[in-house]
């Protein structure tokens, strides 16, 4: 199942948390593999470093549902975003692929569209 978006809603923007409510609160691990954002970054990190470590981990940062949601309460606004919830790390390729380990993938991009792919 799929559902999307624009960011832009009755002339106000979306937020990353507005967009995550739409997804049931679950203890899944999770996954962001692209982060082009301005707000607060997990560990007090500044947001250009987060931003290069998240683009240069592997499997993506890992997040837990609490983390992940912490997280988007902080962000002001996302130009690029990819993060999925997985049963098992995953590598970017395999996103592109559809991996079969992919539980949820949610996607924001070009700071205007939203989507939330569910696999199960």
């Amino acid at each position: 199942m799929k559902i999307s978006g624009q960011l832009l809603k009755d002339n106000q923007k979306l937020t990353f948390f507005e967009i995550l409510s739409q997804i049931p609160s679950n203890s899944e691990d999770w996954y962001i593999f692209e982060c082009d954002a301005v707000g607060k970054a997990p560990n007090n990190l500044p947001m250009p470093e987060f931003e290069d470590l998240v683009l240069n981990s592997k499997y993506g940062y890992p997040m837990s549902w609490d983390g992940l949601l912490k997280f988007s309460k902080g962000i002001e606004d996302i130009n690029n975003l990819i993060v999925v919830s997985s049963a098992t790390p995953v590598e970017f390729e395999a996103l592109e692929k559809g991996a079969e380990a992919l539980q949820v993938r949610v996607e924001i991009y070009d700071s205007s569209a939203w989507e939330i792919e569910f696999y199960c």
